[in-house]
């Protein structure tokens, strides 16, 4: 269970703060509910998530040593990309649902690295990709960013050099 206080991570929402615990009423019978208020681009909104289903559904967020490690494990799995457009966009979607911060690492590296290919080819980046590449990078940098106390473009920044490291 998780307090009042706790920085926690929402599958959809992404990073939220638990501001409270407290029984209320939205259905037949009161009920026990984490009211979480997310702290990025949707800052201004309030989640009430039961906390019957909150404990399968939040999760603590990462440390600074689980980060290094899946910056580092990324490595492991070069050779993602899938030339057919359609089932690239399924393996990479079941990569983000799946939540393996390594693989999701290795997946934007391996989607910047399409991007420059295109573009050096004359051709504009694939929607179906930029929208995937937008949605990993947006889970990575928010977690991230948050743990280790930076900025999303220092997180980027980090990460590189971190690769280059590793």
């Amino acid at each position: 269970m998780f307090n009042a206080g706790d920085t926690v991570m929402h599958p959809t929402e992404g990073v939220c703060r638990v501001e409270d615990v407290r029984t209320l009423q939205f259905g037949s019978a009161p009920q026990p509910y984490y009211v979480l208020h997310p702290t990025g681009e949707k800052a201004s909104s309030t989640v009430y998530l039961p906390v019957s289903r909150g404990d399968s559904v939040l999760r603590r967020l990462l440390s600074r040593e689980d980060i290094l490690h899946f910056i580092h494990e990324s490595g492991d799995y070069a050779g993602l990309w899938i030339e057919d457009g359609r089932l690239r966009k399924e393996a990479f979607q079941s990569i983000l649902e799946e939540g393996n911060y390594a693989r999701i690492i290795r997946m934007i590296l391996e989607l910047h690295q399409a991007r420059l290919r295109r573009q050096s080819e004359g051709k504009k980046p694939c929607a179906a990709d930029e929208a995937l590449l937008a949605q990993a990078e947006r889970l990575v940098h928010q977690e991230f960013s948050c743990v280790l106390n930076l900025s999303p473009q220092e997180t980027v920044s980090f990460i590189r050099q971190e690769l280059k490291c590793g």
